[in-house]
């Protein structure tokens, strides 16, 4: 029996396969010892700053006002160079107690706002919040969609909607920036909650932000994962 034909299926196979892609973008949670947040900012900012590996390139960090920890967002071209990311730069400073790892592997997003996100928060003083969306499992494809089409507000711009449905923390995660946090706050309950397929939201006020990113690298950002946000 011949076993060319197998053999010869395989390789067509495995050449019709699309080349699969690791890019991600990574938003880590650290948890800070209380006593030690001065500490661990300053090293964590130093290692953010200092590491220039190909596979992983920080964005910004932030502090979570309500929880007193620091919240990273990263732009991941390669899934094990991540590994050792978290293990080198981030899990070995000192006061830093557990990490946890939000992964998108698409969304959509406002590409004007997320171009001017450094000057609405270091110049126009704009607070920032993330927002985590619970969806109804069945509803997320028109949940999302939904979102999307929410009509523009005068107070409130939306960066992004990113996809995180393996989270254990939400569904789906928006980044809002308004001029205060009461506009976001009634952007959340009037206009987002009120969403169908919306089953709960967390806001999560971020403050501090330090800009890690060059422009090259939000344009990338944009290339890789986004599209203009309609509305």
């Amino acid at each position: 029996m011949s076993t060319e034909q197998p053999t010869q299926r395989s390789e067509e196979s495995r050449e019709a396969r699309p080349p699969r892609s690791q890019h991600a973008l990574a938003i880590i949670d650290a948890d800070i010892i209380s006593g030690k947040d001065e500490v661990a900012r300053e090293q964590l900012l130093s290692n953010l700053r200092q590491y220039h590996g190909n596979g992983v390139r920080p964005l910004w960090i932030n502090w979570l006002r309500q929880r007193a920890d620091f919240r990273f967002t990263c732009l991941v071209h390669d899934l094990p160079a991540f590994n050792n990311f978290m293990l080198d730069v981030v899990r070995c400073v000192e006061g830093v107690r557990e990490t946890s790892t939000v992964l998108s592997f698409g969304g959509r997003a406002d590409i004007d706002t997320l171009l001017d996100l450094e000057m609405e928060i270091t110049t126009n003083n704009m607070v920032a919040a993330n927002v985590m969306i619970d969806v109804q499992p069945g509803l997320d494809r028109r949940c999302f969609q939904a979102l999307l089409d929410l009509p523009p507000h005068p107070q409130v711009r939306r960066v992004w909607l990113l996809n995180c449905y393996h989270s254990d923390s939400a569904d789906l995660m928006m980044l809002l920036v308004g001029k205060n946090i009461s506009a976001i706050t009634g952007y959340v309950m009037s206009w987002i909650r009120t969403t169908p397929g919306v089953v709960d939201t967390e806001v999560l006020t971020v403050m501090d932000w330090r800009w890690l990113a060059s422009s090259e690298d939000i344009v990338e950002l944009c290339e890789m994962f986004f599209t203009r946000m309609e509305g």
